[in-house]
């Protein structure tokens, strides 16, 4: 098992825990005692951690995407960064997130370790390292889960959704559908909007390939519901368990 870890997640994790600590070598050694408890509670035989570097293409469809999020960061938060990039080899993703690298990367063996609840758009193993709990995420789950945020949006993305409909809404929209193209057909007439339903599926999908664009999907599911060959996923390449 080869344990994909959020990074990011792991530094300002970290960082924002001691802000009061002066010792660099005990901030230290606290990513070393959490990167080490991730490997041995998933039994992990190999690691790769990401990143998050430069230039998110996100800020290209959505200039004000995180735009709430606060500007000064956790004193430690840079230390931690270039600690974990020499001490465990982190990867710095530059043009996307860590989150796409670790969607990119997933396989059936591996192991997605992150808090972060977007990540289970991923189909696959997940580790929750605070909560110390797993997760399976099927094929449909994990496209489910995105619908649902296209529908209400993510508050701590700034990406607002559509106004009105909240988690129990949005699944009630989504309760009668068993294969991504419902999913996509009742997203979009909740929409009535395809530039805006397009803007924030755009920025809310986490890649499964390098490079990967949703507008591609979009487009694939339009064919497919007129009956001409696209390039998505079919409704038979869908189970919902």
């Amino acid at each position: 098992m080869k344990a994909l870890i959020d990074a990011d997640i792991v530094a300002y994790r970290i960082a924002c825990t001691c802000e009061e600590d002066d010792a660099q070598d005990f901030v230290f050694a606290r990513v070393e005692d959490l990167v080490d408890s991730i490997l041995v509670n998933t039994e992990a035989s190999e690691y790769h951690l990401f990143l998050t570097g430069k230039d998110n293409f996100r800020y290209t469809i959505y200039p004000e995407y995180k735009a709430h999020r606060p500007k000064d960061k956790p004193f430690w938060l840079e230390q931690i960064r270039q600690y974990l990039i020499a001490t465990f080899n982190a990867e710095i993703i530059n043009d996307q997130e860590a989150d796409d690298a670790l969607g990119i990367n997933q396989t059936e063996d591996t192991v997605i370790c992150s808090i972060d609840k977007d990540l289970l758009m991923i189909p696959g193993r997940h580790y929750n390292f605070v909560k110390d709990e797993w997760t399976f995420q099927t094929e449909f789950d994990a496209v489910k889960h995105f619908y649902m945020q296209c529908l209400t949006g993510d508050r701590a993305d700034n990406i607002k959704g559509i106004e009105g409909i909240g988690p129990k809404k949005a699944q009630r929209i989504l309760d009668d559908c068993y294969t991504e193209q419902h999913m996509f057909n009742a997203v979009r007439d909740a929409y009535s909007n395809d530039e805006e339903f397009i803007m924030n599926a755009r920025v809310l999908w986490i890649r499964r390939k390098p490079n990967e664009d949703w507008r591609d999907i979009f487009n694939a599911l339009i064919q497919e519901q007129a009956g001409r060959k696209g390039l998505g996923t079919t409704e038979e390449e869908i189970p919902k368990s």
